[in-house]
This record gives C-alpha cells, sequence and structure tokens, in this order.
C-alpha cells in the first residue's frame, strides 16, 4: 500500500492546547521581545507597528494625532508554557510599569503545525 499525501487527505489535523500572548507596548521594542521570545525557543511569533494615540493619552498638537512607536507582538505557545511566558514578558518587557503598554492571553481554539519539508541543499 502506498503512503498518502496531506493531499489525498483533505482534513488538516489541529491542535487545540495553545495560546495566543499579545503584547500591546506603546514605546516600542517588540524586536527585543521577539528576541526574548527567541531566546526561550518560542518562534511562533510576529510583530508589526500601528499608528494612533495609545489609550489614554491625548495629542500634543492641536487636532493632529500623535504618531508613537506603538508595536504589537503576537506569539503562539503551547498552553503549559503561557503562565511562564506571560509572566517572562510582563517584568522583562517592562509591561509593569505605568503607561508602557499591556498584555493578554487568548485560548486558540483550532491551529495547526506547520512541517517544512528538510532541506536539499544541492541535492537534485
Amino acid at each position: 500500500m502506498s503512503q498518502g499525501t496531506q493531499n489525498d487527505n483533505p482534513e488538516i489535523p489541529y491542535i487545540d492546547y495553545t495560546r495566543l500572548l499579545t503584547c500591546i507596548l506603546y514605546e516600542g521594542g517588540g524586536s527585543q521581545v521577539l528576541e526574548m521570545l527567541h531566546e526561550k525557543g518560542i518562534n511562533e511569533c510576529y510583530l508589526y507597528s500601528v499608528r494612533g494615540n495609545p489609550i489614554g493619552r491625548a495629542s500634543l498638537a492641536g487636532n493632529l494625532p500623535e504618531i508613537p512607536k506603538t508595536e504589537i507582538v503576537h506569539a503562539t505557545v503551547s498552553a503549559d508554557q503561557a503562565d511562564y511566558i506571560y509572566e517572562m514578558l510582563y517584568h522583562e518587557a517592562g509591561l509593569n510599569q505605568p503607561a508602557k503598554g499591556f498584555i493578554y492571553v487568548n485560548r486558540l481554539t483550532r491551529s495547526t503545525r506547520i512541517t517544512l519539508p528538510e532541506a536539499t541543499h544541492g541535492k537534485s
């Protein structure tokens, strides 16, 4: 019997014990958070910058919005890592300081693991 491929079986297995950690950083620093996560072995994360006024801050110039360095970092972790990674980011990213930002956790109902093919450098 031949071994089937993922295309032969349209049902994709999913994982239901993952969490999404989200950090909102009002003063920037998202790349440092990515480095902290990488050092802990967490590589399923991404970063982006946003514009606008952080919550509770008024514009400094007339009716023009200020353009802060607000960045958002998302990281997917297993449920058993979520509390540890949350605590680490809360303290090491300075989120325990006023007006630095905040962090929260959501339960992911479905996520899938991506398996990359083996590298075939120079092989034909």
